[in-house]
């Protein structure tokens, strides 16, 4: 959990699922508030870590994305602005 608050902490947003083989629920919540995709514990299903992977990665194709729309509507805002007070 400590390269997850690492990563954090240099802006680098990127999914993350943890495994352990011993986890509890302290563990688990501390993880998943700090911004965990996923907390798998073992032993577990392959299929259940490919599920978990494939989501993770929709989640955050989404986010960019979302990121990316509002960026765009935020350069477009201002450029209307700027456009806007020279008339």
């Amino acid at each position: 959990m400590e390269f997850q608050h690492e990563l954090a902490e240099q802006g680098l947003l990127i999914p993350i699922i943890f495994i352990t083989g011993h986890g509890d629920i302290p563990m688990t919540v501390k993880a998943m508030k700090s911004g965990a995709w996923e907390f798998l514990t073992k032993p577990f299903r392959d299929q259940d870590l490919l599920d978990a992977i494939y989501q993770a990665l929709d989640r955050d194709r989404a986010m960019r994305q979302r990121q990316s729309d509002v960026a765009s509507c935020e350069s477009i805002m201002r450029r209307s602005r700027r456009g806007s007070a020279r008339s």
